[in-house]
């Protein structure tokens, strides 16, 4: 039986019938002259009414014209375990030549994860005219296809962000007390980073210390979307208390408005390694064996570990010698100077500008070297210093113009925060 749309009418069908596993029905369209159709609301078809009655009959092309408006275009679909995108057009009977073009466009689409779900609708000749994927609850990819062209949109949701407060009491270390109170890993190290030149979490963080974090939370209705972003810090150590709080620039600042950045990073690389011969201007070089300084810091780091500028600046070499392989030279300002040596790979241009953490380069092995290492020197005002002690410059402090909205902002966050911390 087919419900029809419209008259609320019924059809009888006298040939066989044959229902697929998808719910549609597979009609015989060369016995559709024969079908009857009765009225629900009349007295039933019987042995009174002629199967065959003209009047009761539906003509040919208005039944397959009704089959095709009737046809169930639109699906869904929930990815479970050991699924892709490829086995769901299999499964579904989709076209392999549109999941190939599909794919050809757009790479990403098939990176599919358990529980996402896809919904797509097809055309009166059963081929694909859209397809949804609900990557999260904010994130849905859509694409259309039109004219033998498909195009790609992602619609973004945009929800409500709260402030949420999170507390704790150092026990042990301040990596798992932060851990166990609900912060992630990666809050964690959002905290660490902005602490660097202030306060090591995790080497100076004492039993009896106490912490309060101000994230900002997204909601879609009234769920939580993410952990959210941290804010501010409230952190009380003996007699000694540090807070920091976010800019609208994303920096981190004090209560005054200073920056806990310096213009430069400490480190030319994203993590720490050995340090395999330290700066010193009276050292024997290790092939020729004469008294030659050492102008920076050499880095134990394996072949093809990114190189990482240290500040903002200009690229003003980026070019081969024999002694010091491939090396990049970064001007800063008018004071200082970095050098990045024995690269394998240069990833910049001379008069380029970077950002300070920007990759640059890989390390290498090329020039006068005994082994893979990166050599990293600072010059100030024309000279060499040692970039593991030098004392880098403080960074611009939160600009005049939004000093007052700040430290409004700020000051209203470290409330909030000191009642959770002392509660």
């Amino acid at each position: 039986m087919q419900q029809l749309s419209g008259n609320q009418s019924i059809l009888s069908f006298l040939p066989p019938i044959s229902v697929l596993n998808t719910g549609a029905v597979d009609i015989n369209l060369a016995d559709s002259a024969k079908v009857p159709l009765a009225n629900i609301d009349s007295e039933p078809v019987g042995e009174n009414i002629a199967p065959d009655d003209p009047a009761l009959s539906v003509p040919k092309d208005d039944l397959d014209k009704q089959l095709i408006e009737d046809r169930v275009v639109q699906h869904n679909h929930t990815v479970s375990s050991g699924e892709s995108l490829s086995s769901i057009f299999s499964q579904y009977g989709l076209s392999n030549s549109e999941l190939y073009d599909l794919t050809k466009a757009y790479p990403a689409v098939a990176e599919l994860r358990v529980g996402q779900n896809l919904n797509w609708t097809l055309d009166k000749k059963g081929e694909l005219e859209s397809l949804t994927i609900q990557r999260d609850r904010k994130t849905k990819d859509v694409y259309t296809f039109t004219n033998g062209k498909i195009n790609h949109e992602q619609d973004i949701a945009k929800g409500e962000f709260r402030p949420v407060i999170i507390a704790g009491r150092v026990t042990s270390s301040f990596y798992q007390q932060a851990r166990s109170a609900g912060l992630t890993p990666n809050q964690i190290q959002t905290l660490v980073k902005a602490l660097q030149w202030r306060f090591d979490l995790g080497r100076q963080a004492r039993k009896g210390d106490k912490f309060a974090v101000e994230l900002s939370r997204e909601y879609i209705d009234g769920d939580p979307v993410g952990s959210g972003d941290v804010q501010s810090l409230l952190y009380q150590s003996g007699n000694d208390q540090i807070f920091i709080h976010r800019n609208k620039d994303g920096k981190f600042y004090d209560a005054d408005g200073h920056s806990l950045q310096r213009a430069f990073n400490r480190l030319p690389t994203a993590k720490r390694y050995r340090i395999s011969s330290s700066f010193n201007p009276h050292r024997h070089h290790p092939i020729t064996g004469r008294i030659a300084p050492h102008n920076g810091t050499d880095f134990a780091v394996p072949l093809g570990t990114a190189v990482l500028a240290t500040g903002d600046g200009v690229v003003v070499k980026a070019q081969h010698h024999r002694l010091a392989g491939n090396f990049v030279v970064i001007k800063h300002g008018r004071e200082y100077i970095t050098r990045y040596l024995h690269l394998s790979k240069i990833l910049v241009k001379p008069g380029q500008h970077v950002k300070m953490g920007q990759k640059i380069a890989l390390s290498g092995n090329t020039g006068r070297s005994t082994g893979p290492h990166l050599h990293y020197e600072i010059h100030k005002n024309n000279r060499p210093v040692n970039p593991m002690t030098v004392s880098l410059p403080q960074a611009s402090p939160v600009p005049r113009s939004q000093l007052n909205a700040y430290e409004a902002e700020a000051l209203a966050s470290k409330k909030r925060l000191a009642t959770d911390l002392n509660s």
